[in-house]
């Protein structure tokens, strides 16, 4: 499109600063990284962690201009076990659970425990280089109720958290679905929408020789939680645009920023009807 004569929506918006990503277990394993649009438009600046060296090397490597890696470890600040498994992916602050893992093809191989090692972890509200965070992305492998309990301050107007959230703990007192549902709540965010949703294959069955192949036992999912625009009196200025700029850029959720845009008009923050000047940019990606 034309943006001479159709500004793109970040142009319109005018953020106050670019979308403040953070990227906790940033494992390049991970293939739901869905926050790339806006690095690329050059609207974003991201703050990953991985603990791991060789990920970390992986993605330094790989790294962008907009993009810096750390090797904290998040949590809530104590020192604890790091479980490093034989899947990088599965490496965890929890003791997986054997008993469990084993009912589920390969994931007894996968959880294998190779090494355990002390390390101190940092409360993300405790990193004076982190401004508050606008999208937070998780994958911490049973951590994340952790890292989200002593990073509320910095997630206090936060738009966009994208986690993993299990069904079937694999790891020793890892918090499922529910308590990480009504924690989120609880922050003023709902669930938006499933991105992901991995499911296995229960032994001792296996599908045509492939025990990768599923059935219909779900055990973890990728879930993205937006702030309540439902209840857009709670939200700021600033959390409506960056919510905006995600959904649009990130998750092309049009009704809703179509919502976000609408709220921020009422507020004469910017042009009236979006109704008419948005959608336009829905149909032709800008």
């Amino acid at each position: 499109m034309n943006d001479s004569v159709n500004p793109t929506l970040f142009e319109t918006l005018r953020p106050e600063h670019p979308t403040r990503i953070i990227d906790i277990g940033a494992n390049p394993q991970d293939d739901t990284t869905c926050y790339r649009p806006l690095l690329t438009l050059g609207a974003a600046r991201l703050i990953g962690f991985e603990p791991q060296t060789e990920a970390l090397q992986q993605l330094n490597r790989n790294r962008r201009t907009e993009a810096t890696y750390r090797p904290d470890l998040l949590a809530d600040g104590q020192t604890h076990t790091l479980r490093v498994c034989h899947a990088s992916v599965m490496t965890s602050l929890l003791e997986p659970d054997t008993r469990v893992c084993a009912q589920f093809q390969v994931f007894d191989q996968l959880t294998r425990v190779q090494q355990r090692l002390p390390v101190q972890t940092r409360r993300l509200d405790d990193i004076p280089e982190i401004d508050p965070i606008d999208y937070l992305k998780i994958n911490a492998c049973g951590s994340e109720k952790m890292v989200l309990e002593h990073g509320r301050d910095k997630l206090a107007e936060v738009a966009v958290i994208q986690l993993e959230v299990p069904f079937i703990p694999l790891y020793h007192h890892q918090p499922t679905f529910g308590e990480l549902d009504l924690l989120l709540r609880s922050m003023g965010l709902i669930p938006h929408t499933l991105l992901t949703m991995k499911r296995w294959c229960v032994k001792p069955l296996i599908i045509n020789q492939d025990p990768r192949i599923p059935l219909n036992q779900i055990l973890v999912a990728e879930m993205v939680y937006v702030a309540d625009f439902l209840h857009p009196e709670m939200l700021s200025d600033a959390q409506l645009v960056q919510l905006s700029l995600i959904l649009h850029y990130c998750h092309q959720s049009y009704d809703v920023v179509l919502r976000c845009l609408m709220e921020l008009a009422n507020r004469q923050r910017i042009d009236p009807n979006p109704d008419h000047w948005y959608l336009p940019l829905c149909q032709t990606p800008d």
